[in-house]
């Protein structure tokens, strides 16, 4: 997986070249594309400095198609959602003395790449490929109500996504038993798998990304929590790696509305008498907006790392089941996060550590597309 929220630079330097052209190939599902989707092309810099550079990360992020987490809890070994993969293929050329372009050979051609909507981080350098699980190692906090389905998404633990090759495996261990359940992929590519296994679901369980198999390379754990007294919110979100990624939000919650309005002052229907009821100041062109805070209830050193994933996040999706008259029919909502600051706790510092968000919904209280 290559990262395409962090720049992706491709070089071409040919001895003798008076610049060059990159052609790009990009889709998402099916076949590749008979012709380019772009054409790139650049004058070298100077005679004795030939190397011209491409930064393709622009044009690939253009086919992302993200909907919202797929609503998974028992799924293993399942092939990636398409909506948030893209391939690209592109063919490097070098610019004669003459104007004409020559593909460049051996390796004008790459290979097909895969790109996710991930990140690299400054101190990574350039170009960080990831080929482990897409969800950073650590401890991490799930809803379970055993008195509700677990097919309620508000019961769903999640899932991670996993670059894979034949024979590799994924093994869930039970927190309480120790019993195990493994499960050898059976085709090469990026799979999904339920954070939880779900027999599991009530006692939480580790979970270990085996290569080959065997060599342990991965490994998290997932720990059910139930509140008996709030009702939990999930928020669903694009993490550094460009992979679904779920936090629940189990404690206090608030929402705020806030309206805005233009006015004008109206002259009175009749004078000098006027009918006091009509007022002086209109309103005009009236909407609002909602947000909600939210609190993570007590969590570990680890959660500060994944709260910073949530908030360079650009698709941010929010579950809360009281969005609807208290009932289990909510349904997924796009919301920006507001805040834009974090104290990262440490709990040899604070003992006890919360996390107290605002997420603003991404859209108008009132209807006004057209």
């Amino acid at each position: 997986m290559i990262p395409s929220r962090s720049p992706y630079n491709i070089e071409i330097a040919e001895a003798g070249q008076t610049g060059s052209k990159l052609e790009l190939f990009i889709w998402q599902t099916g076949s590749q594309p008979a012709s380019p989707q772009y054409t790139l092309s650049k004058l070298i810099p100077a005679t004795n400095n030939v190397k011209t550079y491409y930064n393709i990360s622009p044009y690939v992020n253009e086919y992302y198609t993200f909907t919202n987490w797929q609503n998974l809890y028992n799924t293993y070994d399942a092939d990636i959602n398409t909506d948030y993969k893209v391939n690209v293929l592109f063919k490097r050329y070098k610019r004669e003395t003459n104007g004409t372009y020559t593909l460049i050979t051996p390796g004008g051609t790459s290979g097909i790449k895969t790109f996710m909507y991930g990140l690299n981080y400054y101190m990574e350098t350039l170009n960080t490929f990831t080929s482990t699980p897409f969800l950073s190692e650590g401890t991490y906090f799930y809803n379970h109500n055993s008195d509700l389905s677990s097919v309620l998404p508000i019961n769903m633990a999640g899932s991670f996504d996993i670059d894979l090759t034949v024979a590799d495996a994924i093994r869930y261990t039970n927190l309480k038993t120790a019993a195990t359940n493994t499960v050898t992929a059976t085709a090469e590519g990026i799979k999904t798998f339920s954070r939880v296994y779900e027999p599991y679901l009530a006692d939480g369980n580790k979970v270990e990304y085996l290569a080959g198999g065997s060599a342990v390379r991965w490994t998290a754990k997932f720990v059910p929590q139930c509140e008996p007294k709030y009702s939990p919110v999930a928020v669903d979100f694009i993490n550094r790696y460009g992979s679904w990624a779920r936090i629940f939000f189990q404690k206090a919650k608030t929402r705020n509305i806030s309206v805005k309005a233009e006015t004008y002052k109206v002259n009175p229907s009749t004078l000098p008498a006027y009918p006091s009821y009509d007022g002086q100041v209109k309103e005009f062109s009236k909407n609002g907006t909602e947000s909600i805070k939210l609190n993570t209830g007590w969590v570990n050193d680890l959660y500060g790392e994944y709260i910073q994933e949530l908030l360079l996040s650009e698709k941010v999706m929010l579950y809360d089941p009281e969005q609807k008259d208290g009932l289990f029919t909510a349904v997924y909502t796009p919301v920006n996060v507001q805040t834009k600051s974090l104290l990262k706790q440490r709990g040899i510092n604070k003992g006890v550590i919360n996390y107290e968000l605002t997420f603003d919904f991404a859209y108008d209280l009132i209807q006004t597309v057209v």
